[in-house]
């Protein structure tokens, strides 16, 4: 068991947070942070009465306090719920209801649109009042007892609870790069992230940077990272897919400067093209990829040899165990969660014997590097029998540049495709795919294209909805 709160200690002075906010930017040490978490735990404590096994939400802006509200709650031995604040009203309330909350912690007292919530103002935890308590770190004993429920945000149905425990979480030392990073030591090292503490790669983030003594950068406001970073020096940066896409635009008009000089940029969640990997490469920025998931809490595999392996995810992590079951990706580790919360068929679905199947279809080369394919719940399944993966055919179509967004489906029996893009593109995008059809075989042609002028409903994480 990772003695988490020792580590805290153990960094003292060190720089656990600096937060970037032009002229007001401050750094927080990892003493200051222990001082605040046992204040918080102290507030929280008061404020909650016997707050063991209490479920208390969190619906606050992703931010260093955040992660504050984390400890506290979890190591009061008590179950966090992270609520995503881009979530659907409609969302918000089933995860409510479905995790069964006691309270909300929330950034303002008024969270409009919902009902039957005790909520809880963030300030009034993070108030800093002379009082304290002394957390302990989890035993042994200690492994089995939920320590966190985390929403999915699916492309199709309800959100799922993703129970995790406090071994899922605590129970075992996490990688954070491999050996092509270029880095030989973590402690002190440097990391921008955007990623939000809502999510489980922001979590998984924090409680890594944490356990490798990291100092972790973070912007007061999301939108000006280009200028918070120009005036600093960090030595990697882990971000969304959005913001790499940034920082592509920005190595591309030469201005290296606003990536704060860093060495190493690694992303998640969505496949990069050849294009900004050979541009990041070409000014000395490398570049990695993280693949994983809510449910195996936190990364299944990672690639930092990008540049030979560009359309892998990687090798597994030294902890998780990779299988291919039916042509599906299956993973097995210290990490992988306890279920569904109040969801037994999907939890038997999805968790077969302690295996967890991803719903991604893949394989894994001779070399060990793993490979995606589609999605098996997307798989389209002709009348015919044939099967045909919407993600191929994305890919294909994606490859036109005039295509900003495309969503592929059957209808009537056929494959179908909305996409979004510029109206005054539209006969080019349609010559491309007639191109495309006559190197496709018959099932997999498509026959109806929808050209929209608006962006494809997305998820609140940002993925086009099936």
């Amino acid at each position: 068991m990772v003695k988490f709160l020792n580590e805290i200690k153990k960094y003292g002075s060190d720089t656990a947070f600096r937060i970037l906010d032009g002229d007001k930017s401050f750094n927080i040490t990892f003493e200051d942070y222990y001082k605040k978490l046992s204040s918080c735990a102290y507030n929280l404590n008061n404020l909650v009465t016997d707050l063991a096994h209490k479920k208390i939400g969190i619906y606050c802006n992703s931010s260093y306090e955040y992660t504050l509200l984390l400890t506290a709650i979890m190591f009061s031995r008590a179950v966090a719920v992270p609520l995503n604040i881009r979530e659907s009203l409609d969302n918000l309330q089933y995860e409510i209801e479905n995790s069964e909350v006691d309270y909300v912690v929330v950034d303002n007292d008024v969270l409009s649109g919902l009902t039957n919530i005790k909520l809880v103002n963030k300030d009034k935890l993070l108030k800093e009042n002379g009082g304290a308590v002394a957390l302990t770190d989890f035993t042994e004993e200690e492994k089995e007892a939920t320590s966190l429920i985390v929403y999915t945000s699916g492309t199709t149905g309800r959100p799922k609870g993703v129970v995790l425990s406090v071994a899922n979480l605590f129970g075992f030392e996490k990688a954070m790069y491999d050996d092509n990073a270029p880095f030989d030591n973590l402690e002190g090292l440097k990391v921008y992230t955007n990623f939000p503490y809502f999510h489980i790669g922001g979590i998984n983030g924090w409680i890594t940077h944490f356990e490798k003594g990291c100092a972790t950068y973070l912007s007061i406001n999301p939108g000006n990272i280009l200028m918070d970073l120009e005036n600093e020096q960090i030595d990697s940066a882990v971000v969304t897919p959005a913001t790499l896409n940034l920082f592509k635009k920005s190595v591309a008009r030469g201005h290296l400067e606003r990536l704060g000089g860093a060495k190493l940029l690694v992303s998640a969640g969505a496949p990069v093209d050849i294009n900004t990997v050979e541009l990041l490469m070409e000014n000395g920025i490398g570049y990695g990829q993280y693949y994983g998931m809510s449910e195996s809490c936190g990364n299944i595999s990672c690639n930092f040899d990008c540049k030979n392996h560009l359309k892998s995810v990687g090798m597994a992590d030294p902890n998780v165990k990779v299988s291919i079951i039916d042509d599906e990706i299956c993973a097995e580790g210290p990490g992988i969660m306890q279920g569904y919360h109040k969801n037994p068929s999907e939890t038997a679905a999805t968790l077969i014997n302690g295996v967890l199947h991803t719903g991604d279809l893949g394989y894994v080369d001779e070399d060990g590097y793993i490979y995606i394919t589609g999605r098996k719940k997307n798989l389209i399944i002709l009348s015919g029998g044939e099967n045909v993966s919407p993600e191929e055919l994305e890919k294909e179509l994606y490859k036109c540049d005039f295509i900003t967004e495309c969503k592929v489906y059957a209808e009537n029996d056929r494959i179908a495709v909305d996409i979004f893009a510029d109206e005054s593109n539209s006969e080019a995008i349609l010559e491309y795919i007639a191109e495309l059809n006559t190197k496709l075989p018959i099932y997999k042609r498509i026959y109806k294209k929808n050209l929209l002028n608006q962006p494809l409903e997305k998820t609140s994480s940002g993925k086009i909805k099936r």
